[in-house]
């Protein structure tokens, strides 16, 4: 079966002459064939193997139970040479690629393992693409994407339990949505239980800021599937008294509604759900209603692997003409250049290459550059990295301090894959500092905290709940002007400034604080929270952070403007 989805021959089998075919296949060339296409997969065939438990008359296991293998299909080169020269993680990236090809040329006993690893890595997720295992394409086809089909499908359809360990991925990332959908649709109960994994107190050999869940399943047929949710747990004291209390319960056809992935939510407590159906009920990000402004995230200019050709990885300083490539560690929170860059690249060579890509883009119905004016398109003037804009790091979890890391990066720059930006179809540039605004708040990265698991992918930042307020809202005013003036701290945001109607310039510390505190306040109103809502973002933002100053200033600016309501 394995080898015939590998694209081996079929043996065409006639029950009838069985015994002849089982004599004849031995030793064949088909059977060669398959036995070459299969070398180091260990494969199993579960009906054949357990035949009394598929030929039953309730076919399928009674319980499944298990911790299966959350290994990738995919060797990353950088972690490979790290894996023997770990000094290699401190470097820079120009360094690291001398050592690379210096390691190459020394140790060739190494880049023989490295082709081998990249060997048997292909066939296994040359056999998993090909098997029944619906969304293994979206994203690296992990193996315990493919487990968890199997666990549904051996499973009895008439009241079978399974009952395993999976990695939070499988319960929000892109890859498993068509699994989830599925269980969500067609499970009697679901009961998932968090554990983050704190100093490694469950898995000794996990990192301590994954998130681990318990996963429980009944299989059956029901008019509504309920979903109870746990956790997440830091130790096993939280996780005793957490355990025995109601789990906070909701139904698939609710959980399918808040994003496309079908993603649940990790709520810390069992107060956060009416919070987090609050927030909930804003429009998404990427709303298009013909009329309101109009976002949409998109790759960074160039791949940090397959765009090296386009940049200068040996230099140490910035060659004259040349723009700085932005990694994720080049830009923070209102901190729109670090200083720390991934590259330098000369524009001479990139804003070609930009627009070439861009042309493409916009004859590409899937890419958001096909909303834009196709003579707009065909300026280069009006290439994005030209002006201002919104950008993210992609990589970013939900235990660091931070997980929404959004800033407005300065004009003149090439930005990379992990640091992906917001294009504009429709809007302004007041519409552009709303939503920096919004994104950089308390209250959206608390919402946000609750799907992130290592990634702040599309998939969580098109249904992000954005509110819309009216153009002549005072709290809608009051943000754009915050945030205009948070985001421009030098000269290189001067023009985009004036549009938006702010002054540019460094700000006090105190000054940008208490900015930044009335901003948090301002989005909390404009979300409808209560304060309630407010201090609950702040109690469970983060585990052990320090927060009493700032939710005592954050309370203050949200309480003069609920005195300002009509």
């Amino acid at each position: 079966m394995t080898a015939a989805r590998l694209a081996c021959e079929m043996v065409k089998l006639d029950p009838a002459k069985w015994h002849e075919i089982r004599d004849r296949l031995p030793g064949s060339k088909e059977h060669r064939a398959a036995a070459k296409r299969l070398d180091g997969l260990h494969t199993f065939h579960f009906p054949v193997a357990f035949p009394e438990v598929f030929l039953r008359e309730r076919p399928g296991f009674d319980v499944i139970v298990g911790n299966p293998p959350w290994e990738k299909t995919q060797v990353e080169e950088h972690e490979f040479w790290c894996r023997h020269m770990p000094g290699l993680r401190s470097l820079t990236q120009g360094e690291r690629e001398r050592l690379y090809q210096q390691l190459k040329r020394e140790r060739p006993e190494l880049v023989e393992a490295y082709e081998a690893e990249v060997r048997a890595q292909e066939g296994l997720r040359a056999a998993l693409m090909a098997g029944p295992y619906p969304g293994m394409g979206a994203g690296h086809p992990d193996l315990y994407k493919a487990f968890c089909w199997r666990f549904w499908n051996l499973v009895c359809e008439d009241g079978g339990r399974i009952g395993v360990v999976l990695p939070r991925s499988a319960l929000a990332a892109k890859g498993s949505t068509a699994f989830r959908q599925e269980v969500f649709s067609h499970a009697e109960a679901v009961d998932v239980t968090m554990l983050l994994n704190n100093r490694q107190w469950f898995f000794q050999d996990v990192h301590p800021q994954y998130t681990i869940g318990l996963v429980t399943v009944a299989r059956r047929e029901v008019e509504r599937t309920p979903v109870a949710l746990r956790g997440p747990y830091p130790s096993l004291d939280r996780y005793t008294g957490g355990v025995v209390r109601e789990p906070a319960v909701f139904y698939g056809e609710d959980i399918r509604s808040w994003n496309d992935t079908a993603s649940l939510p990790l709520l810390p407590t069992d107060d956060s759900v009416e919070l987090f159906a609050q927030i909930r009920k804003s429009p998404r990000l990427d709303l298009d209603d013909g009329k309101s402004w109009r976002a949409r995230p998109i790759q960074g200019d160039l791949n940090s692997t397959t765009g090296k050709p386009l940049m200068d990885l040996k230099s140490d300083e910035c060659r004259a003409g040349f723009w700085p490539v932005f990694k994720g560690e080049s830009f923070d929170i209102w901190t729109p250049d670090t200083g720390t860059y991934y590259a330098w690249a000369d524009p001479k060579q990139v804003l070609p290459h930009l627009q070439e890509k861009r042309l493409r883009g916009g004859r590409n119905c899937k890419s958001p550059f096909s909303e834009f004016d196709p003579r707009l398109l065909r300026d280069p003037k009006t290439l994005p990295c030209l002006r201002p804009r919104i950008a993210f790091r992609r990589i970013s979890r939900a235990t660091d301090t931070r997980t929404i890391r959004v800033a407005l990066v300065p004009p003149e720059l090439v930005l990379t894959d992990v640091g992906p930006y917001l294009l504009w179809p429709r809007g302004s540039a007041p519409d552009e500092a709303l939503l920096l605004g919004m994104m950089a708040s308390l209250v959206l990265d608390w919402y946000a905290r609750r799907f992130v698991e290592t990634h702040m992918d599309f998939h969580i930042v098109d249904p992000l709940p954005i509110p819309r307020p009216l153009a002549d809202d005072p709290l809608r005013r009051r943000a754009i002007e915050l945030a205009g003036r948070l985001a421009a701290p030098d000269d290189r945001f001067a023009a985009w400034a004036k549009e938006v109607g702010v002054a540019c310039g460094p700000l006090a510390a105190d000054e940008k604080d208490d900015m930044i505190h009335e901003l948090d306040a301002v989005v909390a109103h404009l979300y409808g929270l209560s304060e309630k809502h407010l201090v609950h973002i702040f109690e469970t933002f983060h585990e052990g952070w320090g927060y009493d100053a700032r939710l005592r200033a954050t309370l203050k600016h949200f309480r003069d403007w609920k005195r300002r309501e009509p």
